[in-house]
């Protein structure tokens, strides 16, 4: 039998992050200043306390220490600003989940060096905005985060499966669920209202053929994820990398997944990024 994703995400879509949210509409509002975006940030004081530490931090590798949400609005703006605000509250927002079926710091870390390895392959092929790589990596497996919690008897049944027969999660939880962790992390984004760059990425991060209007980003989260697995960086519950076809590594410029080849880069990076947002 099915499960209804719109009714199992609910709980969460009537919960938003609403520091993210409040800054958010501040950021659409013309006549918002800095003052009032470092406000919101500020009203929240071990958000505020963390967006700095990681502004500071190697990941963002500037010359000149950040000691004001203000100064952090002034050097990396408005829109890498909100996005860190909203990871850093995501992850804050899921902290209840029996570590029988998941061990949270490690599907954090798994989630952190996908963030990572997309943002590695996106500055590869020169692109910008690097930090929307970064979030849609990060956040690509939260879906699964729902069917922990909402699911969790068919959670155990689908992880141990997936342990004992190498199967992919996404398979697996398509024949038990009706649905797969991509579309309920999906339909989570898309009902807090974040942008079609981060809920599409997130939807279709196993199947990038079907994203229409963020396919770059789509395939490099499909890309990283499969790397991260193949790295063993963390765990979401995966057992097996994800298999990658060879259209989509020609696409990134790869002629096959580039494990070795982005091994440093992505773990020096990775353990950077684990040190201020874990």
């Amino acid at each position: 039998m099915s499960v209804n994703v719109e009714e199992a995400v609910k709980d969460w879509v009537a919960s938003p992050p609403h520091v993210y949210i409040k800054l958010k509409d501040a950021l659409e509002n013309p006549k918002s200043s800095f003052k009032e975006f470092s406000g919101i940030i500020g009203h929240d004081p071990s958000l505020a306390a963390r967006v700095l530490k990681i502004v500071n931090s190697p990941f963002y590798g500037l010359e000149t220490e950040v000691e004001t949400i203000s100064h952090a609005l002034g050097i990396i703006g408005t829109q890498q600003l909100s996005e860190l605000v909203l990871a850093t509250s995501v992850v804050a927002q899921f902290g209840n989940i029996p570590k029988r079926i998941v061990d949270m710091d490690s599907f954090w870390k798994h989630s952190v060096a996908c963030g990572v390895a997309a943002k590695v392959i996106a500055d590869r092929l020169g692109q910008r905005n690097l930090e929307s790589y970064y979030l849609a990596g990060m956040l690509h497996d939260i879906g699964s985060l729902v069917i922990y919690t909402k699911f969790p008897e068919k959670a155990d049944k689908i992880l141990k499966r997936c342990k004992e027969t190498k199967e992919n999660l996404f398979d697996v939880e398509r024949e038990v669920l009706g649905s797969s962790h991509a579309k309920f992390g999906g339909q989570l984004l898309k009902g807090w209202g974040l942008p079609q760059g981060l809920y599409e990425p997130v939807a279709f991060h196993h199947r990038p053929k079907k994203s229409k209007e963020f396919f770059m980003l789509t395939q490099a989260v499909h890309v990283a994820d499969s790397i991260v697995d193949e790295l063993k960086l963390g765990s979401s519950g995966e057992t097996a990398a994800n298999p990658v076809k060879p259209e989509i590594l020609n696409n990134l410029d790869f002629k096959e997944l580039p494990v070795d080849r982005l091994k440093r880069e992505i773990e020096d990076q990775y353990y950077s990024a684990l040190a201020v947002f874990l």
